[in-house]
């Protein structure tokens, strides 16, 4: 049988941290100085791979900052995440969830012009300021429904999403790889908009497959300065 190329994978993570309060009780010099090597320790890997920051403080009591990083190579993820706690701020921060999960890439025929780091299309995430993310675990009745029938229901979920012109839904499949079965990210210009969908999506028929969908977690893109300036 001849081979035929398979689409790279795309591998997410989702990386909430929360700060230590023994960075607080610092002096002021040592924590800009420390938040400066931190700063530099993280954007020195962005040229290679995808990277959002998000801040959570003040929205949850068990998470500040939420790194979305993005790689077609899972063990140069593994390595830059693992960084995060080696330099600068970064050692008094401790994870308090982490996600992981995987992203058809695109079709190896896909030009590589629309294509960001060689591998990402380009505004396909990481579009809007606003984002609701929850993992999910399906039931096993779930996956005793033939394809078309999931494909069905996945179909009427779709349609609710795509009322909204401003938001933007992807699923990162986690099973095998993580505890849940898939990532569930929504991003949205409008909060309003968002926060309406949400409500929507909860009442279709989807969610009677879903043993568990928490915790959900509202994050607000901002710069990685502009949030480590706030909760510092």
């Amino acid at each position: 049988m001849e081979k035929t190329d398979k689409p790279a994978d795309i591998y997410s993570s989702f990386m909430f941290l929360k700060l230590q309060p023994e960075f607080r009780r610092l002096l002021s010099n040592e924590k800009i100085a420390a938040k400066q090597e931190f700063e530099n320790m993280v954007g020195s890997a962005q040229e290679k791979l995808f990277l959002r920051t998000y801040m959570v403080s003040g929205l949850r009591s068990d998470a500040d900052i939420l790194f979305w990083r993005m790689s077609d190579d899972l063990g140069y993820l593994q390595e830059i995440c693992s960084r995060t706690f080696s330099a600068g701020a970064g050692r008094y921060f401790t994870p308090s969830f982490c996600y992981l999960g995987v992203h058809p890439g695109p079709a190896p025929s896909d030009p590589k012009s629309g294509l960001d780091f060689g591998f990402l299309p380009k505004g396909l995430f990481g579009r809007h300021r606003y984002m609701l993310l929850h993992p999910v675990v399906k039931s096993h009745t779930w996956y005793e429904l033939s394809e078309a029938d999931r494909d069905k229901l996945m179909t009427e979920r779709k349609q609710v999403v795509m009322r909204y012109q401003d938001i933007q839904e992807n699923f990162f499949m986690s099973y095998g790889l993580d505890e849940p079965d898939m990532i569930v990210v929504r991003e949205a210009k409008s909060l309003e908009d968002l926060t309406e969908a949400t409500q929507e999506l909860r009442l279709q028929r989807t969610k009677n497959y879903t043993v568990e969908d928490k915790p959900v977690f509202l994050c607000l893109g901002r710069d990685l300065r502009e949030i480590m300036d706030a909760i510092t």
